[in-house]
C-alpha cells in the first residue's frame, strides 16, 4: 500500500435522527482509485462530501495529505483547491466560456498568470477531448461535453485528490462511456480518485479497490476482481445480485 493521502477514522455523521455515517474508517493511498458502491441512501455521496467538507460530521477525523480537515475559513479553501470534486450536475458558469470555466480557478485561487492558466487549460480541455469547444458557452455543449469540461475544471487546480460523487448519472446512455473513457485514462495516470457511481463496469476497469456501503457503513473491501466475482457478506451479494442480473 503507498503511502495514505485521505484518511478517514471513526466518523460519524446524522441527517437529524438519521444516522447516515457510522464509525467510517478507511484509508485511499496516494494514486489509488477507490470506488464507492452500495445501494441508495447507504451514505455514499454523503462520505464522498464529507471529504472536502461540503457535509460537516460530527466526531471523527479527517486529513488530506496528513493535514486535519480545516473547519472553515481560508485553510478550507486551501484544502478544497487540493480536493477536486465533480457532482453529478457540471455546475459550469453558463455566462463564461469553457476557457474561462477551466482558467478561473487557477487564475483567482493559484494565483496564476491569465497566459499560464489558458496554456493549461488548453492542454486539459485536449485531455478530455473538447479543446476545439474552448470558446463556446455550457448551453452550447451536450451533458457529456460539459462533464468532461467539470473534470477539465477540476484537474486544472492541480489537485491532490479527485472526488467524483456519480458523475453519469445525469448523462445520456450515449455520453456516459465518453466521461468514463476520460475518467479511465485520469485513473491510469496515477490520479488519486475516491468515485461513488453506479458503473460497474468502470469500477472493474479502473479500480484499485472497491468499498460497499449499507445503511452508513462500510461493510466489505476488495479488489474489484474479489468483490464481484467473491463477495463475502450477504448485503453485497443481494445488491449484486439485483443490479448484475440485468
Amino acid at each position: 500500500m503507498s503511502e495514505a493521502l485521505v484518511v478517514l477514522k471513526d466518523v460519524n455523521k446524522h441527517f437529524g435522527d438519521l444516522h447516515v455515517l457510522k464509525d467510517i474508517t478507511l484509508e485511499v493511498g496516494r494514486g489509488e482509485v477507490v470506488i464507492l458502491i452500495g445501494p441508495s441512501g447507504s451514505g455514499k455521496s454523503t462520505l464522498c462530501r464529507t471529504i472536502n467538507r461540503l457535509e460537516t460530521f460530527e466526531s471523527g477525523s479527517i486529513t488530506i495529505d496528513g493535514k486535519a480537515l480545516p473547519e472553515e475559513g481560508k485553510e478550507l479553501a486551501a484544502l478544497r483547491a487540493d480536493v477536486g470534486m465533480v457532482f453529478q450536475s457540471f455546475n459550469l458558469f453558463a455566462h463564461k466560456t469553457i476557457l474561462e470555466n477551466v482558467t478561473l480557478g487557477p487564475i483567482k485561487v493559484r494565483g496564476m498568470k491569465k497566459a499560464d492558466a489558458e496554456k493549461r487549460a488548453t492542454e486539459l480541455l485536449e485531455r478530455v477531448g473538447v479543446a476545439h469547444q474552448a470558446q463556446k458557452y455550457p448551453a452550447q455543449l451536450s451533458g457529456g461535453q460539459q462533464q468532461r469540461v467539470a473534470i477539465a475544471r477540476s484537474l486544472a487546480m492541480d489537485p491532490k485528490v479527485m472526488l467524483f460523487d456519480e458523475p453519469t448519472s445525469a448523462l445520456d446512455p450515449e455520453m456516459i462511456t465518453e466521461v468514463l473513457d476520460v475518467m479511465v485514462e485520469l485513473a491510469k495516470s496515477g490520479m488519486t480518485m475516491i468515485v461513488v457511481t453506479h458503473e460497474m463496469g468502470f469500477a472493474r476497469k479502473a479500480a484499485n479497490r472497491v468499498v460497499f456501503l449499507s445503511d452508513g457503513q462500510i461493510v466489505e473491501e476488495n479488489t474489484p476482481e474479489e468483490f464481484f466475482t467473491n463477495p463475502r457478506s450477504d448485503r453485497a451479494k443481494d445488491f449484486l445480485g439485483k443490479i448484475l442480473t440485468h
